[in-house]
């Protein structure tokens, strides 16, 4: 059986509230309506507060981002009022906080918080899909990035109206009341649920009685809801094979399509995507059903396996849990394996996506152990992309293991599918015993597995482990003088371009850490990467263009040489393999 546990927190709360009479519901109400100058109109009603709840937060970051946000900068005003209509002093003691005079006479508070997306900061920028968007015909709202809660109050049941435009619709995994009004268990839900509103399309259908819902919002009106669901279909299917039924009743998938991608953030209910507008090319099918693989995939872990650090999660000041490796990493392996396991992807292509990681794993700091960049995520923000790269290999590995201690019998899937029952929605693991855990329920052999690969920076042992499954692999296989490389690889960092690594550094050349600025004279942005760096794949080994970086605070132009194309991370299928490694790459290729 099935238990709607949101619906079942709400009812609980509601009870409590009854019970309880100093139970508060926090009230507010957004004006969507007027959207002339890319703020949001926030009103709040708080119910009971007291002389000690005079401290009105805004999020400094938000689960599942790993970055500093501190929301408070896109405060644009914020006033408190009593029931006569009198203004209340109001102090900004630091970016995230408001202190307000005699809180327990407020009766409202009202504030003005911009669009994240249209009013750009110099530091610590926000994804774009972890944040706000207001414009004519759409608003997004990621709800840590709109709304606040008073010390002590994080907990509290909140309702949410929404004013907007009568042609339009929203998307959302928030429970609407019969009145209109959104309603949430308390504010973690609320950051939970993102929500968009505008000329949206809509389908849906059901998975195991699971119902899937997806919103889509495209600026051309080129890609709609039902192309969408198409492409998820399988994918839904083949995680649900997985998993062994899907531990959710209801998801919501929201879409948004216009002039710039930036990927996607997952959310227990529901997952929010931000994709270039434009045809549905192979490219970005691909790239779309990878990642939804990975957002829906979020269901498992931290949804149902997550130690306390998520369950109580700081908004004002968090600590990092050191097993985003798990949270990420394994999510990433299988978003990967589910689709191969489900005949999605052939062997072959599976083997494409391992080799691309290991490519990309290669442009970050060894040094850094998948627990280290777990715990400071937040201050390496160019090493962290790497917990998805390193982290699904190791998570690889770790399988491939598991299935030859038990003898093709137990592999990761059969492990995280008994850890996701055992503790589930409001059930945390330990952070620290964790690992203890795992080894428990594992073999004594795992903790040295966990010692070397996710606390420690030992080489991966990608090809002694593939040779268990008759899988041939060469780290170094020569050069393609056919094919170009760059001799750099580049990243996104704070919405702008920066070397990662330089293959090939000197006085002149690129240096990791350079900013990205123009392209052959041009200036490059987000918006216009596809055009601007769409060139270099025509390029020839021996050709060369300019590329203009900020380095030390200068601006410095550089001549970057298209260098002949290393040949790495090669594998091959061994189908005359020994019958043992053919018998474990069997129970590798499937669902036990």
């Amino acid at each position: 059986m099935k238990i709607n546990t949101r619906s079942s927190a709400l009812i609980i709360l509601f009870f409590l509230a009854h019970l309880f009479p100093n139970f508060a519901q926090q009230k507010f109400s957004v004006n969507l309506n007027d959207r002339t100058d890319d703020l949001f109109k926030v009103t709040l009603m708080p119910e009971k507060l007291t002389g000690r709840d005079s401290i009105f937060q805004f999020a400094s970051t938000a689960p599942g981002t790993y970055q500093t946000m501190d929301i408070g900068r896109y405060v644009r005003s914020l006033k408190a009022y009593d029931n006569n209509g009198t203004e209340l002093s109001v102090k900004n003691i630091s970016t995230n906080q408001w202190e307000i005079d005699n809180p327990s006479k407020i009766a409202k508070v009202v504030y003005t918080i911009a669009d994240t997306w249209d009013n750009p900061v110099k530091e610590n920028h926000l994804y774009a899909m972890c944040g706000t968007s207001l414009e004519d015909d759409h608003a997004v709202i990621n709800g840590q990035a709109v709304f606040g809660y008073f010390h002590g109050h994080q907990h509290d049941p909140i309702e949410i109206k929404l004013d907007y435009p009568s042609d339009w619709s929203v998307g959302t995994a928030l429970k609407k009341e019969s009145n209109g009004i959104y309603t949430a268990a308390n504010f973690d839900e609320v950051v939970d649920s993102p929500i968009m509103l505008g000329n949206l399309t809509k389908s849906s259908t059901n998975i195991e009685n699971t119902t899937v819902d997806v919103y889509t919002y495209s600026k051309s009106g080129k890609i709609n809801s039902d192309n969408i669901m198409l492409l998820l279909e399988d994918i839904l299917s083949a995680t649900s094979q997985f998993t062994q039924g899907l531990p959710v009743d209801k998801y919501t998938f929201l879409f948004h399509f216009e002039n710039f991608s930036a990927g996607a953030w997952e959310h227990n209910y529901s997952s929010f995507y931000v994709f270039n507008d434009g045809e549905l090319n192979d490219y970005m099918i691909t790239e779309l059903k990878s990642v939804a693989a990975h957002e829906f995939y979020h269901i498992i872990t931290p949804l149902n396996i997550h130690s306390e650090l998520i369950s109580n999660f700081n908004y004002e000041k968090p600590t990092m849990s050191q097993h985003i490796w798990l949270y990420e990493g394994v999510t990433e392996w299988a978003s990967d394996i589910l689709q191969l396991r489900d005949y999605l992807i052939t062997l072959g292509e599976f083997g494409k996506i391992i080799r691309a990681k290991l490519e990309a794993n290669d442009h970050f700091d060894q040094s850094i152990s998948l627990t280290e960049l777990s715990l400071r995520s937040t201050e390496m923000q160019d090493q962290y992309p790497n917990i998805y790269m390193k982290g699904a290999l190791v998570a690889t590995l770790l399988d491939i293991r598991l299935l030859e201690l038990s003898k093709g019998t137990k592999g990761l899937r059969e492990i995280i599918n008994q850890l996701y029952r055992d503790y589930g929605v409001h059930k945390a693991f330990s952070e620290k015993e964790f690992f203890d855990d795992f080894t428990n329920r594992t073999f004594p052999e795992i903790a040295d597995f966990i010692n070397r690969y996710i606390k420690g920076t030992e080489k991966l042992p990608v090809k002694d482990y593939f040779a268990k499954l008759g899988i041939g692999y060469e780290e170094f296989a020569g050069v393609d003088s056919s094919k170009t490389s760059l001799g750099i690889a580049i990243g996104i960092k704070e919405n702008r371009f920066y070397v990662i690594k330089a293959e090939n550094p000197d006085s002149d050349g690129a240096k990791s850490g350079d900013i990205i600025v123009k392209v052959n004279g041009e200036e490059v942005t987000l918006q216009n990467a596809q055009v601007k760096f769409g060139f270099m794949s025509k390029l020839k080994t021996g050709e060369s263009f300019k590329l203009s970086v900020e380095r030390n605070g200068e601006e410095k132009e550089i001549k970057i040489v298209m260098q002949p194309r290393r040949i790495k991370h090669q594998f091959n299928i061994i189908e005359d393999a020994p019958e043992e490694q053919l018998s474990l790459r069997s129970a590798w290729m499937k669902n036990l």
